[in-house]
């Protein structure tokens, strides 16, 4: 069976993906980057080009679940008390249950309600197991949490490439889908992730707030002298050329209540390069 991609739909799909993503003050960049990590897996395990797509855009709408957590939780800095998480648990399913009336859910239904299941039963919302988890939301887990532990927040260290590979190969089978595993550590072994790791668009790094860490990402609308703002702690910055791309200059303000702006340029380039046609 193969489904049609209305332009307009995907791209109201993405739009709902970002305006998630906006409202996350330490995620910047984190749904483009799965979303890379996970069309590299899913096209180095030989799957085809419409299936690689499912995996690209099921991991930049994998988070659609979180309108429903409170921004006090999304926020957080720090870890969250068992009380906070089993609201954050909520996730997949608010996801899953927004999306089901999309007419383009049955793309990424499964990486929206299955990326935080286990292959071996002990995940969450539904508790299954690795054949009632589609290869798509395998893919997905992988590369959210592979983003999770490589990025950089205020209150910790991004872990290097390396030591995040080997905490996924320990829980490979158990949390994560081994092979799939071994194929993200191939491609880090073949420096295949650089450029994705610590950006939000292709040669657009993160910027570091001073207070916040790598938070601030540019849109592509985005010139010299142009403002933005850390999500975090509201710094406003100027936007000043510097190399390659930008430096930031502190303006002194601080911007209150969330700003959260959508690259809608980066957007309508996805929907341009997707297929007309993808397989389910």
């Amino acid at each position: 069976m193969k489904i049609d991609l209305d332009t307009g739909l995907l791209k109201s799909l993405l739009v709902l993906g970002a305006v998630i993503e906006a409202r996350d003050a330490y995620t910047g960049g984190h749904v483009w980057r799965v979303a890379h990590f996970s069309e590299l897996i899913a096209k180095e395990s030989g799957l085809s080009g419409g299936q690689s797509f499912r995996a690209f855009i099921g991991g930049l709408v994998h988070d659609i679940g979180k309108v429903g957590v409170p921004d006090a939780i999304l926020n957080k800095p720090g870890k969250l008390t068992e009380a906070e998480y089993e609201i954050m648990r909520t996730h997949p399913d608010t996801g899953r249950k927004i999306l089901t009336a999309h007419p383009l859910a049955p793309l990424v239904i499964d990486a929206i309600g299955f990326h935080h299941e286990w292959v071996d039963g002990h995940g969450y919302p539904k508790h299954v197991g690795k054949e009632n988890i589609s290869i798509f939301a395998r893919i997905v887990s992988i590369a959210d949490a592979f983003d999770a532990m490589t990025s950089r927040r205020s209150y910790r260290v991004g872990m290097s490439k390396d030591k995040a590979i080997s905490i996924l190969r320990g829980s490979g089978n158990s949390q994560f889908d081994g092979p799939l595993v071994s194929v993200l550590a191939g491609l880090c072994a073949d420096d295949r992730l650089e450029g994705i790791v610590g950006h939000s668009d292709h040669a657009r790094p993160m910027l570091d707030c001073p207070a916040c860490g790598p938070t601030i990402a540019v849109p592509r609308c985005k010139s010299d002298g142009d403002k933005v703002h850390c999500n975090a702690c509201k710094a406003e910055f100027e936007l000043h050329k510097e190399k390659d791309f930008f430096a930031l200059k502190f303006t002194k303000r601080r911007v209150p209540g969330l700003r959260p702006e959508i690259d809608v340029e980066q957007i309508e380039e996805i929907v341009q390069k997707a297929p007309r046609q993808v397989e389910l």
